[in-house]
């Protein structure tokens, strides 16, 4: 099991709209044949503050998942969203 673990952090006027295409470009990965999870959470405390974690049964899944088309196209429509550059890191499931 692969998982990609993505932190953003958005402008805060931006936070709904970024939600709403998040949800969308989730949704459309849980369809994917390699994706076994997808969450999407928001910090509590700094409302603009985003962690993705998607779940893969393998790297070549995980790999394949960034070049679908609703992930390209929510990278595009949520670029001009962030307030800093976001941080991917890969790790595998120990337990």
């Amino acid at each position: 099991m692969l998982i990609l673990l993505m932190w953003l952090t958005v402008l805060p006027e931006q936070s709904e709209p970024f939600m709403v295409a998040t949800l969308e470009m989730a949704h459309a990965s849980l369809r994917e044949r390699g994706c076994r999870r997808f969450e999407a959470l928001r910090n509590e405390a700094a409302p603009a503050q985003f962690i993705l974690s998607a779940w893969f049964n393998s790297r070549a899944d995980a790999e394949l998942h960034l070049q679908m088309e609703h992930y390209q196209n929510w990278q595009s429509a949520t670029a001009g969203m962030l307030a800093e550059p976001a941080r991917m890191e890969t790790c595998t499931q120990l337990f």
